[in-house]
């Protein structure tokens, strides 16, 4: 039989539920905009070590003039 203390247990369950489901949303929310810094600056060494490859290059071909 369904009584009134078994639906306020189950609701206050439910509730703790709720409330870890939206903690883990804000961690990976969080976690994800760490990844995107990550990215950015990873993507901005790339552009980096394109620019001295291009340098060396440049030199290498002058070298050879």
């Amino acid at each position: 039989m369904i009584t009134l203390e078994k639906l306020q247990e189950r609701k206050g369950t439910i509730q703790e539920d709720i409330k870890k489901v939206e903690d883990t949303i804000t961690s990976i929310e969080v976690q994800r905009e760490q990844l995107k810094a990550n990215l950015f600056a990873l993507r901005g060494a790339i552009q980096q070590v394109d620019f001295f490859i291009t340098e060396c290059e440049t030199e290498e071909e002058k070298e050879d003039e």
